[in-house]
């Protein structure tokens, strides 16, 4: 007989997942990572690989797991935090934007040596000083094999002999820059400073085939970066854009669910299985596969809420299941019920919306005070939180003489800029009817829905999962709005 779930912290996070790969262990991430196809992008050959995507898709997990295979393999290969590269993001008053650029590629060399040194052997940071004379005139990876060389009498560790003995072989040295859009604030500054990082990245790879930098950017960091700066287009080939539909979001979490109760994963089974058919065959081990809800939500599979309280982001639908799994814990439930889900909606919302406030705040310092703004009135009692583009705009003009708003970009502030900027975030999306189905489109699908040149028919939608926040004193008008398609 099954033993009953316990829902406490470290079971939750067993079975579900760490919130961010950072604080996951590793032989955890092994077990139920999904090999997509912007992963096999990201560990091909090429020298540079950008992969962009929102906060929340992954990005971070797709890099720690190639570092990961990287160890396995003997690669040699560093990762790079934003601690490591703090003295690099400070300007330089007069200096050129060509200057920035050098002055990049010899600290990302600088960096990289120090930390392949250190891992190999304690005792090398005094050969790396003695070795740096010799870099003159040689390419970066030329250099680090003189170094590697020098300091290979006192490598003693087996693993790092390996290591060494490969890149010895091949001269290949991966580099994983990640988070460095940590204290953004889109000021013109930060924009020359990301491109400038970048623009070093391609430099190092194009003349040295054994440099290769695997670098993730947030969507909003890489849009402001590329319309900025004319250079970028030349990088257009080295990003991977890491995507997700509901579809694929509720797979990986059925993964998750299959590999914590030791069972095979069938990829090509589970691909066939409808959204209803994983709610009563997989996730039931965990949950009510039936939620009993009001009105659109009253006894649906119950990957319609969850999945309607996804932003295409992985890690929510791990925040989803944290919070309901923690008050089915709280409870004493041996499995999460329909009442710990509902219940757990409210604060899912409220803490979504926060982490909208903290993420772009810098870019638009009155954010808070936007969104807020988007509760009802009561001449919008009748198509809560969905509106066309002219009763949109209508919207943000009424919100634009009551909150001063500016772009720390220096951006133009219109409200068609506004709209743009919504839609960019997420917190609003495009949709439209066609032929009795309802289509959603975010931002990273098509960016030019927003476009002030042309109306290209689609209405506005303000995601459900900031509902509950913007209308907390209302849940059965936020529940009313809810439609049964938005899971697809």
């Amino acid at each position: 007989m099954t033993k009953p779930l316990s829902f406490d912290k470290a079971t939750i996070r067993r079975i579900f997942g760490s919130e961010d790969a950072e604080s996951e262990d590793s032989t955890r991430l092994k077990e139920y990572f999904v090999r997509n196809g912007a992963y096999e992008d990201l560990i091909s050959a090429l020298p540079l690989h950008i992969i962009v995507g929102h906060k929340g898709v992954g990005k971070s997990a797709l890099l720690r797991r190639a570092y990961i295979e990287d160890a396995e393999s003997h690669t040699l290969a560093v990762e790079i935090q934003p601690n490591d590269i703090s003295e690099l993001m400070v300007s330089v008053s007069g200096e050129s934007f060509l200057q920035t650029i050098e002055r990049w590629k010899e600290g990302i060399k600088r960096i990289v040596a120090s930390k392949v040194v250190l891992s190999l052997t304690e005792q090398g940071s005094e050969l790396l000083n003695n070795a740096k004379a010799k870099m003159v005139g040689k390419t970066f990876s030329s250099f680090m094999h003189h170094v590697v060389t020098s300091i290979y009498p006192s490598i003693t560790n087996r693993i790092s002999t390996s290591i060494a003995d490969e890149f010895l072989k091949t001269r290949i040295i991966r580099v994983y820059i990640d988070d460095i859009d940590r204290g953004w604030s889109a000021s013109p500054a930060d924009i020359s400073n990301i491109s400038a990082l970048i623009n070093a990245c391609r430099d190092l790879c194009n003349s040295d085939m054994g440099f290769q930098c695997r670098i993730a950017l947030r969507t909003d960091v890489y849009f402001l970066v590329r319309t900025s700066d004319e250079s970028t287009d030349k990088i257009e080939q080295n990003i991977i854009r890491l995507e997700w539909s509901n579809d694929d979001i509720l797979r990986l979490i059925a993964t998750r669910v299959l590999s914590y109760f030791g069972q095979p994963i069938d990829e090509f089974a589970l691909a066939n299985l409808s959204q209803a058919r994983i709610s009563r065959e997989i996730l039931s081990k965990v949950i009510e596969p039936v939620f009993a809800g009001k009105g659109l939500w009253e006894d649906v599979p119950v990957s319609i809420p969850l999945m309607s309280l996804c932003r295409k982001r992985p890690r929510d639908l791990v925040k989803i299941f944290h919070g309901a799994g923690s008050l089915a814990g709280k409870a004493k439930h041996s499995i999460i019920t329909s009442e710990d889900l509902s219940k757990s909606f409210e604060k899912y919302s409220e803490e979504r919306l926060q982490d909208l406030i903290n993420e772009f705040k810098s870019e638009l310092p009155e954010i808070q005070n936007v969104l807020l703004k988007f509760r009802p009135t009561k001449m919008e009692k009748t198509s809560l939180f969905l509106y066309s583009t002219d009763e949109l705009i209508r919207k943000i003009k009424n919100i634009r003489q009551q909150v001063p708003i500016r772009f720390t970009s220096r951006r133009v502030v219109s409200d068609q800029a506004v709209l743009m900027f919504l839609y960019k975030i997420d917190f609003i999306v495009a949709r439209i009817e066609n032929e009795g189905k309802t289509k959603w489109v975010f931002f990273d699908q098509n960016r030019w829905l927003a476009n002030e040149a042309v109306d290209f028919g689609f209405k506005w939608e303000v995601h459900p999962a900031y509902r509950w926040a913007i209308q907390p004193n209302d849940i059965q008008s936020v529940i009313s709005s809810l439609s049964l398609s938005a899971a697809n």
